[in-house]
């Protein structure tokens, strides 16, 4: 299958998973009767005032709130792991091929999966503990976003400058590039 199409799809199937979340009911919700007997469903997922501090909102129970929507959440990260992967691909193809970046790239994409569903599991978890234990003084959830999540693009930055000699910008494309540059600084052109 060609990249692009991959890349459509996956889309797709974010603009549907999209569209299941915003129509999922926002829960807890409470239907309060009104004085003209009229009912009123007041959304209690939004965030209420925090007691001490007044500029603050602190959300409640996420277990309450987040029982459906996280596990959208974590089919909307999978998907945009493997559009991020299917984008690096799309562009690390040469002649039609990925080369030596093929099984980097796919490594790359199921570690990252895999750092994602280890936050959404300890995620999941947290929401349904009522003593959390910490990691390096940060909460699970936190520490698997900013110690995996936010660290692990470096691989990929690793994989492209370690490649990049071999196999985006070869000695031939090299010499091809300065045959080309002396043939056009010889023959006469227009400026522009």
């Amino acid at each position: 299958m060609k990249p692009s199409w991959f890349i459509f799809g996956t889309l797709l199937a974010l603009c549907v998973i999209l569209g299941i979340a915003f129509l999922t009911p926002q829960v807890p919700y409470e239907d309060v009767v009104r004085e003209d007997g009229s009912t009123q469903r007041i959304i209690k997922s939004h965030g209420y005032q925090h007691d001490r501090f007044a500029t603050m909102k602190q959300g409640g129970p996420g277990a309450e709130r987040h029982a459906v929507t996280v596990w959208l959440g974590w089919v909307f990260a999978s998907l945009s792991i493997l559009l991020f992967a299917s984008f690096l691909a799309m562009g690390m193809t040469r002649h039609g091929s990925l080369g030596p970046a093929k099984a980097p790239i796919i490594g790359g994409m199921l570690v990252l999966a895999a750092i994602f569903t280890g936050l959404f599991i300890s995620y999941y978890r947290f929401m349904h503990e009522d003593t959390h234990t910490l990691f390096l003084s940060l909460p699970k959830p936190t520490a698997w976003m900013l110690l995996g999540v936010w660290q692990f693009p470096i691989f990929f930055i690793v994989l492209y400058y370690r490649l990049f000699d071999r196999w985006f910008f070869t000695e031939d494309d090299e010499r091809r590039f300065e045959e080309i540059v002396a043939t056009e600084r010889r023959s006469p052109g227009e400026d522009f």
